[in-house]
């Protein structure tokens, strides 16, 4: 059973030589850090087939990226974790991460809902311009 209590206690995130995962920790870390990297590979096979929507593939590309980068740390945490290397093993560097990851889902957040629908106006009007031109 999971003592949550133990979460909110600083002395469990900020001990500079924790004990190593047990085996069902590194089993959903693993499966977790997993999941980003497949979910890497599906945004860059989607962003190679919209490529008529410039845009969406913009988007796609930052999720991409945001997938592939926090699934390397994620491992090398998880190695240090399990190694119980002073320092880098701490728990504060998961929180880091996920710190990280909510940081870059605003910033790509940000993007879709203020960015990404006035490239896409003007992606269209200069389609309809370029309708009319003569090739």
């Amino acid at each position: 059973m999971i003592n949550f209590a133990r979460l909110l206690d600083l002395g469990f995130w900020f001990a500079m030589k924790p004990s190593a995962p047990g085996g069902r920790t590194i089993t959903i870390f693993v499966i977790g850090f997993a999941v980003f990297f497949v979910l890497a590979i599906v945004c860059g096979i989607l962003a190679k087939t919209k490529k008529q929507n410039p845009p969406m593939v913009k988007l796609l590309r930052k999720f991409k990226k945001m997938f592939s980068t926090m699934a390397i740390i994620g491992f090398i945490l998880l190695f240090f974790s399990y190694e119980q290397i002073y320092f880098l093993g701490s728990r504060f560097w998961f929180l880091i991460w996920f710190l990280g990851i909510v940081v870059w889902v605003v910033f790509i957040a940000l993007y879709a809902v203020r960015k990404m629908p006035r490239e896409k106006n003007e992606l269209e009007k200069k389609q309809k311009f370029l309708k009319y031109l003569d090739r």
